[in-house]
Parts: structure tokens; sequence; C-alpha cells
């Protein structure tokens, strides 16, 4: 997925016209139930953000599911350290309720637990809800609306301008570093290894001058615009409220609530 796509999209979505700070509202709640909640809910508020963010917001599925794809690599990576154990030695050989076994040697064995396969379950339902969550906050609401209501709500207009200005190069970085990616591999760049490496520290190097030339340009625009003491970005959407997607999102909540009550979760 292209990212410079997930910055159009928050602008061009079918829920636009709804009050941010309601959007903003309705994703924190369900991402705290999300966190304290148990698997059923989680699933149930994965399958509901993606009603939200596909059906009512239009967002391309393809889109969506690459959002969630790609930060799911950092929990594949780290998915042996959570389903594997090594048993062996003085500690005697695999449990009996081991899932599965694998003799290493004469004494030890590498085994899977049934404890650590629904800890891996429980972190995946988890991770999944969590990113649906955020699918939704990102594709419907601009980054530079999350920042105005998060002012009004008394976070420091320091901290604002600086996720302001961060979020602006993440998308820099990303597009200076596409360029250079193809410039070498136009010259012949990324063949073997060890030109792969020289070429991925050059690349570095490179995108660090030039995102210092970005970061020279920019501070040099805003001085020469008068730049006072904070950013101040001017929204151009009238914001409509909707009965029906409020009463859908409150009586939603309201039912997962209940259900997480009712399963062992929030007691009454």
């Amino acid at each position: 997925m292209n990212w410079q796509q997930l910055d159009s999209l928050s602008y061009q979505n079918r829920l636009r016209h709804l009050p941010p700070a309601h959007k903003l509202l309705f994703g924190s709640v369900l991402l705290l139930l999300v966190l304290t909640g148990h698997s059923l809910v989680q699933l149930l508020v994965f399958l509901w953000m993606g009603v939200w963010v596909v059906g009512y917001a239009r967002i391309p599925f393809k889109a969506h599911l690459m959002f969630l794809v790609l930060p799911l690599s950092f929990f594949l990576a780290g998915l042996p350290a959570l389903l594997f154990d090594l048993a062996g030695g003085a500690a005697g050989g695999p449990p009996q309720d081991a899932v599965v076994s694998w003799k290493m040697g004469a004494s030890h064995a590498l085994y899977i637990a049934p404890v650590s396969v629904h800890r891996a379950l429980t972190l995946l339902t988890r991770i999944l809800a969590s990113l649906a969550c955020f699918s939704f906050l990102l594709f419907t609401v601009p980054f530079s609306e999350m920042l105005q209501v998060l002012r009004r709500i008394g976070l420091p207009e320091l901290l604002t301008d600086l996720l302001m200005i961060m979020y602006r190069f993440i998308f820099v970085l990303l597009d200076t570093s596409y360029q250079l990616w193809v410039a070498q591999r136009s010259r012949g760049g990324h063949r073997e290894f060890r030109a792969l490496l020289r070429d991925a520290g050059m690349l570095a190097s490179q995108l660090f001058v030039r995102a210092m030339r970005k970061y020279q340009s920019l501070a040099m625009g805003m001085a020469a615009r008068g730049f006072g003491e904070s950013l101040r970005v001017q929204s151009l959407c009238t914001y409509v409220r909707s009965p029906r997607y409020e009463r859908e999102s409150v009586l939603g909540s309201i039912v997962l609530v209940l259900l997480e009550c009712l399963t062992g979760g929030w007691p009454f």
C-alpha cells in the first residue's frame, strides 16, 4: 500500500462529514474494550470495525487489509518465542499435554505447550482488534483534525505541533527513500549481498542528508511566513451529525460491554 494513500483516503472517505470528536471517542472506547476484554469480544470488534471501514467509509478492502497485514509481520517475527519451549536435562522431557514435540539430541526436546498456543491466539485476537480500531481512526479522521481535538481536550500545543511535523516528515522520508532506492536500482545496485549492504548504508546516509535539507527548507519557509508560537490548521469541512451512526455506535458498544460482562469479564 502507498502510505500517501492513507492520508488521501482520510479526506475522501464517506464518513468524512461526521464530527472527528465523535469518531475519536468511538474508536477510543472500542480500543479500551479490546485491551481489557476477552477474545470473543475482540473478534466481534475486529469484524465490526471492518464493517465501518470498508462498508460505511468505503475504504478499499485492499488498503484496509494491507494496513492489518504489515504490522502483523512483527507479531509473526516474535511468534516462535511465544510458542516454543525447550525441555531437557534436570527439568526432564516435555510435558504429557504437549501439542507437538521434537527431540534434540539425547536429553533435550523442543515442544509446544497448550498454554503457549492459547497465549499466542489471545495476543493475535487482541492485535487484530486493536489494528482494526486504529484503521478506523486513521482512515476516517485526518491527522490534523485529530490534533485539533487533542488540543481542545487540553493537550499542550507544543506537543501537537511536534506530532504534526513528525507526521509530515514520515511521508517525506518514505518518498525520499523510495526515490533513492529507484536511483540505486537503475544503476545496477542491490544485486548481491555485499552490494546490498553497501547500497543500504549509502541510502541511509543520503536519506539523512536530504532529510536535514528538507528540515532546513521547512524551517526557512515557516520563518518567512511569520510562524508564531503554534501551527494553525483550518478545516474546510462542514461536520454534520448522523443520528443513525450515533445510535448504532452507542447501541453496539453497550452490547459489547454487556457481552464482556456476561462472559466473565467486567463484573456488574
